[in-house]
């Protein structure tokens, strides 16, 4: 340990030898190249409790400190032999620079001194120039820091001109940090791979850093924040070409269900104030809804194409991550919209997903499955629709189906009806077509034509079976 403010250009070094007996003990000192030093003193042991405590002290000249890289502490015992190295304590230098009005400043921190004196010379373009004398202060730890703050002119800072903050202390070789004027650097947080999500279940979010200046891109440093607390652990960095670097977050499912906020931070070389990007996650109040429709052939942009959309409705805004799959082959991606409020006050997220018509056809069942911010389980949503089913959107068999059908044909009877021969015909077909679940393929072409019936009569029609009996809504 380094035992205080060199006096006179003599810096006092000391060794602590603890918990030997008997007393007898004998302290040597060496620098690094192995000569013996012979100016210290060695103070008689002291007891405490069954053992005892040892103190030698070290003189060393300002020529000898500088010269050696360390010294050496050799303690003899009748109980053996221990020896410890005691190196310059090593000091933390960084230089910052920050706008002021239209000023810039330059300010060179120096931290860790193990003694109060300490120069610092300021070089431009390695030319030395004039700066102020170093701020020195006390740190908690016991050990001092210092500061020196140099005013840059501005047509030299935007020329990039380099300034350099020289320090020595303690006659170590010099400590040099550098700085000038880098180019923007750009951040930018991506969502969690939705693919990643479904098959790892886990939420991988990558932090792309890119500039134009490849240097200042590889002297950036990258820090993450999960729910405002510092990330360290399952963190990738990779290389996406010499201007831009990827830093790759990890969370496993379980966790992820309680994350709201994560931050992406890029600070630059010597700058204080970093590049941050964030991105907020809401796990809403309860699970969603989940709905598969087939929109109508006349409504498909492709010929020879069948389009399925997935309908998923929340009380509140929640993240969501769908996907597809067809029969049992691996999920796809569709093209999901973002978040939308219905008039009702409820949160639609709809994917869209296209198929070959011969695929429909063939009877191949196509499932949306879908995960939400709420859900820590591995296993996702699911709904799934194929024509041998008649558009019937499967719930589990405690919720029942809906089916819904849609027609554009003219209403050629609507003057025969009104509202209140509506209700009476709906409830006369919910008392002729109740029947128990098992019965819904076989009443599905009955339940179709009397839906199409009513939607030439009133406009358009819904059927649900909801615990063995039909429910029929119509929309004026």
């Amino acid at each position: 340990m380094n035992c205080g403010t060199p006096t006179n250009d003599i810096y006092s070094i000391g060794c602590v030898a603890t918990g030997f007996s008997p007393s007898s003990i004998t302290f040597k000192w060496t620098d690094s190249s192995e000569s013996p030093l012979t100016d210290f003193v060695q103070y008689p042991s002291v007891q405490s409790g069954g053992a005892y405590i040892g103190v030698s002290q070290l003189r060393v000249s300002k020529n000898e400190w500088g010269k050696s890289e360390y010294f050496r502490c050799s303690v003899e015992h009748p109980g053996g032999k221990k020896t410890t190295v005691i190196n310059k304590q090593p000091v933390s230098v960084s230089l910052l620079s920050a706008p002021i009005g239209n000023t810039q400043y330059l300010m060179c921190m120096i931290e860790d001194l193990a003694v109060v004196e300490v120069t610092v010379t300021w070089k431009k373009n390695d030319k030395e120039v004039e700066g102020p004398t170093p701020t020195v202060g006390l740190q908690p730890s016991g050990l001092y820091s210092a500061s020196s703050l140099l005013k840059v002119n501005n047509t030299d800072w935007n020329n990039k001109v380099k300034y350099s903050c020289v320090v020595q202390h303690q006659g170590q070789n010099p400590t040099i940090k550098t700085i000038s004027k880098t180019e923007p650097l750009t951040v930018t947080l991506n969502p969690p791979s939705v693919k990643k999500v479904f098959l790892d279940n886990q939420a991988v979010l990558d932090c792309v850093i890119a500039g134009t200046d490849q240097n200042t891109v590889a002297g950036t440093t990258i820090t993450w924040q999960v729910n405002g607390k510092d990330e360290t652990e399952k963190i990738v960095e990779s290389k996406d070409n010499l201007n831009s670097r990827v830093s790759t977050l990890t969370i496993d499912q379980t966790r992820w269900t309680n994350v709201n906020k994560v931050q992406c931070s890029a600070k630059k070389s010597g700058e204080v104030t970093p590049v941050i990007q964030d991105i907020s996650f809401t796990k809403g109040s309860r699970a969603p809804s989940v709905s598969v429709h087939l929109l109508p052939e006349e409504d498909t942009k492709k010929e020879g194409d069948v389009t399925l959309v997935c309908l998923v409705v929340s009380p509140s805004l929640c993240d969501v991550y769908i996907m597809w799959k067809e029969d049992r082959s691996e999920y796809q991606d569709g093209v999901t919209s973002p978040p939308q409020k219905t008039p009702e006050g409820n949160y639609s997220v709809t994917s869209v997903f296209t198929i070959k018509k011969n695929k429909w056809e063939g009877n191949s069942v196509f499932t949306c499955a879908v995960k939400h911010g709420l859900d820590n389980n591995t296993a996702p949503q699911e709904r799934s629709v194929s024509k041998s089913m008649a558009n019937i959107l499967l719930t589990e068999p405690e919720a029942g189906f809906a089916l819904s059908c849609t027609d554009n044909v003219e209403d050629e009877f609507g003057s025969l009806w009104s509202t209140t021969s509506s209700f009476i015909i709906l409830f006369l077909l919910s008392l002729t077509y109740s029947t128990v679940l098992s019965l819904v393929k076989v009443l599905t072409p009955l339940i179709l034509r009397d839906c199409r019936l009513l939607m030439k009569a009133i406009g358009s029609c819904k059927v649900t079976i909801l615990n063995k009996i039909i429910i029929y809504e119509v929309f004026n």
